[in-house]
């Protein structure tokens, strides 16, 4: 507003200097005009008899050598040239203005181009009458005259304009600060109080209406933001927003996990893993430079206390015109996911193999006997064969479906009831009798009175596999020995057993699904391999805890904590 005010200042008195040079210049231009035709006028009158004597005598010497710079012409009535003290040969003038309005009105002038002197020429002519006929004579100046008294005033007038700019230069100034001081000074905290201008009245009432809109928005934003802020703050995955500058303008923790040296307000260019860098670079020019307008997804490795692997998705942000803002960047660790991916390729590829290991046998057997390449004593043996191998594929798929529901299940989904911990052992050891005398395995037993929450049927069966595992990976002889400890908020349950004990290199594997520690002891008592992954999986889905204990030869105890404190808040 202040430059518009100034030039505005400015251009109106450089305006008003030129109009009023114009209009001195036209006048001055009429007025000379006018006495140079008077002075035309005066000339004429002064030398008419004289030209009257002339034309009587046909003698117009003396013309000739008093005409003092005018041009004297002396046309008779039919516009005849008779005369002309500037050239002898000219062309009938009857059609001249000056000439007809002359014979008409008995005197007239003009301005017009002469094509004898090829010059604009100022005209009075003048009537006058002899013994003989009627003449007009015709006195002549060329307009240059006017040109060389306007050139003598070209200086004048430019020093008038370079005055003028300077004045106008100050005043501009000078109005400026005295017009825009009191806006300057306008309180935009309390706007109604010192109104400089009673004509700003409309305008500070619209300002006055924004300001409560954009106090109201600044609020909304404000808030707006402190809702991003906790919702991003308690976000698993890492997220960035940027502007199209680089700078970033806002950062959650989980993200700050990735880069510790960023925060909010620094800029790109700081962060310290090269990699992602030259990724983010590239990708925010390709945005400013329209060649890309959807999200991008990469995947990045991050190195930690350990290897992170996760998925980089960077959204562009765009304006309703489509100009191109800046980013959303999220980091989500993709680690867990792909391991479990892995895991379920193993896991699949491990089924097949052992899914494949004794429909082979069976069909292996069963083709023998079909063409007849079996002797008959020998037949009991590959039923036998066949029969064993089919008890164990059923086994095998019971607990492959059984893993298949555990993984698809969760808590909610299961209903839990208030259980009786000793009574489920005593049950799980009716169960197992028969199965512990036959491989000569004493029970022994030390229960305390215990409540858990849980799946009867599922925990039932977690403890009729770690019991029944305790039988057949024991030596004759031995003993599996089941405590209940009641620990106020924790119940813990230990089964223990001295066999064969698991070595020390695959106590961290005997979790795992299809992990056998001793296959050949493992084959020769039926296991598949994935006993102790249903009792994780079990476990998992009570939240309760498992922890080995185990030396080879000397046996292995587990141990179980179910955390009460947690499920008599929920079920009690």
């Amino acid at each position: 507003m202040q430059k518009r005010v100034f030039y505005f200042i400015i251009f109106s008195m450089l305006g008003l200097a030129l109009f009023i040079n114009l209009f001195l210049i036209f006048s001055i231009e009429s007025v000379l005009k006018n006495d140079l035709f008077n002075r035309l006028k005066n000339y004429a009158n002064k030398i008419k008899d004289e030209v009257v004597v002339s034309i009587q005598n046909d003698s117009f010497a003396n013309l000739k050598e008093s005409h003092n710079g005018y041009r004297i012409s002396i046309i008779d009535k039919n516009g005849v040239v008779i005369y002309d003290n500037f050239s002898s040969n000219l062309t009938n003038h009857s059609d001249r203005f000056e000439i007809k309005n002359a014979m008409k009105y008995g005197e007239s002038k003009s301005i017009r181009y002469s094509d004898t002197l090829l010059k604009r020429q100022l005209y009075y002519a003048v009537k006058i009458s002899t013994n003989k006929s009627d003449f007009i004579l015709r006195i002549a100046k060329e307009q240059e005259y006017l040109y060389a008294i306007f050139i003598s005033f070209v200086p004048y007038i430019i020093g008038e304009i370079i005055a003028v700019l300077i004045f106008s230069f100050l005043l501009a100034k000078y109005l400026t600060y005295i017009i825009l001081r009191p806006i300057h000074d306008i309180d935009l905290k309390n706007l109604d109080e010192n109104l400089p201008y009673p004509e700003l009245k409309i305008l500070i009432e619209t300002l006055k209406k924004q300001n409560k809109i954009i106090k109201s928005q600044f609020k909304r934003l404000k808030q707006n933001r402190q809702e991003l802020q906790s919702l991003t703050k308690g976000m698993k995955d890492g997220l960035i927003i940027i502007n199209r500058s680089g700078e970033i303008l806002s950062i959650n923790p989980s993200a700050q996990k990735y880069f510790s040296n960023l925060a909010k307000n620094t800029n790109i260019s700081e962060i310290s893993n090269d990699l992602f860098l030259k990724l983010l670079l590239n990708n925010l020019r390709d945005f400013k430079d329209g060649k890309i307008k959807d999200e991008i997804r990469e995947q990045i490795v991050f190195m930690q206390d350990m290897l992170v692997e996760c998925e980089v998705v960077f959204w562009p942000i765009f304006s309703s015109k489509g100009k191109f803002k800046g980013l959303i960047i999220a980091i989500c660790d993709i680690t867990e996911f792909k391991r479990n991916q892995n895991l379920s390729k193993e896991f699949s590829a491990n089924v097949t193999h052992e899914l494949k290991t004794p429909l082979t046998s069976i069909m292996g057997n069963a083709e023998m006997i079909k063409n007849n390449l079996v002797k008959y004593d020998d037949l009991p043996h590959f039923i036998d064969t066949i029969y064993d191998e089919s008890k164990r594929l059923l086994y095998l798929i019971e607990d492959i479906l059984k893993l298949s529901f555990l993984d698809e299940s969760h808590s909610k989904n299961i209903p839990f009831v208030k259980i009786e911990l000793e009574d489920m052992v005593l049950k799980v050891h009716s169960n197992l009798k028969n199965i512990a005398k036959k491989y000569d395995i004493e029970f022994k037993f030390e229960l305390e009175k215990a409540y858990i929450y849980g799946s009867k049927e599922l925990l039932e069966h977690a403890i009729f596999n770690l019991c029944d595992n305790a039988i057949k990976y024991n030596h004759p002889g031995g003993y599996v020995k089941v405590q209940i400890k009641n620990l106020g908020a924790i119940t813990e349950l230990r089964i223990k057993d001295n066999g064969i004990g698991i070595d020390k290199v695959d106590q961290d594997h005997i979790f795992e699904r299809f992990y056998c520690a001793n296959k050949a002891h493992s084959k020769k008592v039926g296991g598949t391999g994935l006993g102790l992954s249903i009792v994780k999986s079990i476990l998992a889905i009570h939240h309760a805890k498992v922890k080995l204990n185990s030396q080879k030869d000397i046996g292995s105890e587990f141990i179980i904590s179910f955390n009460n404190q947690k499920y008599n808040q929920s079920y009690t």
